[in-house]
C-alpha cells in the first residue's frame, strides 16, 4: 500500500518534468522566433541604421542562420515529441524519458550558440556602434538589461 504514493509521485514529477521542459522549449523557440521574424529583423536593421552595402553584406549570414536554427527548432519539435511518446509508453521516470529530456536540452543549447554566433558573425558587416547597439539589443533580448546599462 505505501508503494502507490510513491509512484503516484514519482510519475507526478515525470509529468512535472516533462511540462516544464516542453513549456521552456516553447518558450525558448517563441523568444527566438520574435527575434528572428521579419518585423524583429527589419526593426533591428532600422536601428542599426544599416546601408544597402551592409544589408548586401548581411544576407548570406542571415540565410546561414535562419537555415540553421529551422533545422535546430524542428529537431526540438521532434525531441519533445519523442519525450511526450516515451512518457506515455514508460509512465514512469526511464532512461528513455531521461535520454528525450538530455536530447532537447542539447538542441536548445545548440540553438542558443547559433544565435550568438550570428550575432557575433555579424560584427565584420558593421561599423563598431552599430555593433556595440547590436550586442546591446542582444543583452537586453537575454535578459532585459534596460536598467543595467540606462546609465551608459
Amino acid at each position: 500500500m505505501k508503494k502507490i504514493p510513491a509512484i503516484l509521485t514519482l510519475v507526478a514529477a515525470v509529468f512535472l518534468i516533462a511540462a516544464l521542459s516542453a513549456i521552456l522549449s516553447f518558450w525558448v523557440c517563441s523568444r527566438m522566433q520574435r527575434i528572428r521574424n521579419p518585423d524583429g529583423h527589419d526593426w533591428i536593421h532600422t536601428q542599426l541604421g544599416l546601408t544597402a552595402e551592409q544589408e548586401k553584406a548581411l544576407e548570406p549570414i542571415e540565410q546561414r542562420y535562419n537555415e540553421r536554427s529551422r533545422v535546430l527548432e524542428e529537431q526540438m519539435r521532434l525531441g519533445n515529441l519523442e519525450l511526450a511518446k516515451a512518457i506515455l509508453a514508460d509512465g514512469r521516470d526511464s532512461p528513455r524519458v531521461r535520454d528525450a529530456i538530455a536530447k532537447i536540452h542539447t538542441e536548445m543549447g545548440q540553438l542558443q550558440n547559433t544565435a550568438i554566433d550570428h550575432v557575433f558573425e555579424m560584427r565584420g558587416a558593421l561599423t563598431p556602434e552599430q555593433y556595440d547597439k547590436l550586442l546591446h539589443f542582444t543583452a537586453d533580448a537575454l535578459g532585459n538589461l534596460d536598467s543595467a546599462h540606462a546609465g551608459k
